[in-house]
């Protein structure tokens, strides 16, 4: 009968999991300056009042990325020029925030991967 040798291992729960979270977290955050920087190309403004209330807010601890339009402006041009279609802008679209993150659906899980794969090695 052959001999049976103990093994043993280390456990690195802790540390994939650590690694894991802040890469989705590190994802998360690139892919909400992918949205927000494309967005910023299609706001549309003859002004830029609209284009400077752009915000991206990273919220690491909670894993969210939230981008505004439109805060501390006197009206409700942001939510206008966003959801009207008829409206026809110079110099920028409707949907501005709706169709990049509808874009670059398939580029956010592929940022937020890639970062947990760089922070797992």
């Amino acid at each position: 009968m052959p001999k049976v040798r103990p093994m043993s291992f280390k456990w690195h729960g802790a540390k994939v999991k650590a690694a894991f979270s802040k890469g989705t977290a590190d994802g998360i955050e690139a892919a909400g300056k992918a949205v927000y920087n494309e967005s910023q190309k299609r706001v549309p403004e003859d002004t830029a009042r609209l284009r400077q209330s752009g915000e991206l807010e990273v919220d690491k601890a909670n894993l969210r990325a939230v981008i505004s339009y439109g805060k501390n402006l006197p009206d409700a041009r942001a939510a206008i020029a966003h959801e009207k279609l008829e409206i026809r802008h110079p110099d920028g679209t409707a949907k501005y925030l709706e169709n990049p993150m509808r874009e670059l659906a398939d580029e956010i899980g592929g940022l937020i991967a890639t970062n947990i794969k760089k922070n797992l090695q």
